[in-house]
């Protein structure tokens, strides 16, 4: 796969600079999956925990006669991935690594997104997207829903209007600063909900970083054991627990 500058200007939505860094926290089972297999998962929102995601795709359209039409097809096909901007956060760390044994790894969102995209697909200009997540509020998004219809999103047939509303989540989220890479592919909408992408990970990530509240011995253990599969990314662990300060004077 390769990524022209060109594609990714057309196809990266709300988005500034291509080799911003950006971070995403694993399991460590999922980790070292994706390791040992080299395979990127993406996931169809229904896995993601908020009922408000693919809010839209979720509702049935309704024909000018009342005859309802769902949308399930469509949302189906639909697939992402979930990064963030934030670096470093006590919040992510204790929702995503709740065992402690997250791992977070960096990349930029051009490394990431030239994996997904594939230059060789006659349709790629539909199919593969990354885009930052907007915050609104619940009002917002209802109000939305009852001022829109299905044609105005999918006018012109670019999906990049339903790619857009898969990046929308309510305020209460906004702390996850969310970057997300989303993939349509009508053929893959049975397969368990999930879409692999073959990536080459010492081309994509830059860092690993292990959880902040790791003691020293099970850094030492849990950083050995990623070696065996990681190769010569290098391995550290958060410092955001880490203080040191100078001897206080007494006078």
């Amino acid at each position: 796969m390769s990524l022209r500058n060109r594609d990714m200007g057309n196809n990266a939505i709300d988005i500034i600079d291509l080799d911003e860094k950006i971070y995403r926290i694993f399991s460590i089972s999922r980790f070292k999956e994706l390791l040992i297999t080299k395979k990127l998962v993406l996931v169809n929102p229904e896995k993601w925990d908020d009922p408000f995601e693919n809010f839209f795709l979720k509702a049935n359209a309704i024909e000018p006669d009342g005859t309802l039409v769902s949308l399930e097809d469509i949302s189906k096909s639909w697939f992402g991935q979930c990064w963030t901007y934030t670096k470093d956060s006590d919040a992510l760390w204790r929702i995503y690594s709740s065992k402690k044994d997250g791992i977070r790894v960096t990349t930029t969102i051009r490394k990431l997104f030239s994996q997904i995209w594939d230059d060789t697909d006659e349709f790629k200009f539909l199919n593969y997207f990354i885009s930052a997540v907007k915050y609104k509020s619940r009002s917002e998004i209802e109000s939305f829903m009852n001022n829109t219809s299905f044609l105005n999103i999918a006018t012109g047939g670019q999906n990049d209007g339903f790619a857009k509303l898969l990046c929308i989540k309510r305020n209460e989220f906004s702390h996850e600063n969310e970057i997300r890479v989303l993939t349509f592919d009508n053929n893959k909408k049975g397969n368990d909900g999930c879409y692999e992408v073959d990536i080459e990970y010492q081309d994509i990530f830059e860092e690993i970083c292990l959880d902040p509240r790791l003691e020293d011995i099970e850094f030492q253990n849990l950083k050995n054991e990623i070696k065996k599969y990681s190769g010569s990314i290098p391995i550290t662990q958060s410092d955001l627990y880490k203080i040191s300060f100078n001897p206080i004077k007494l006078q």
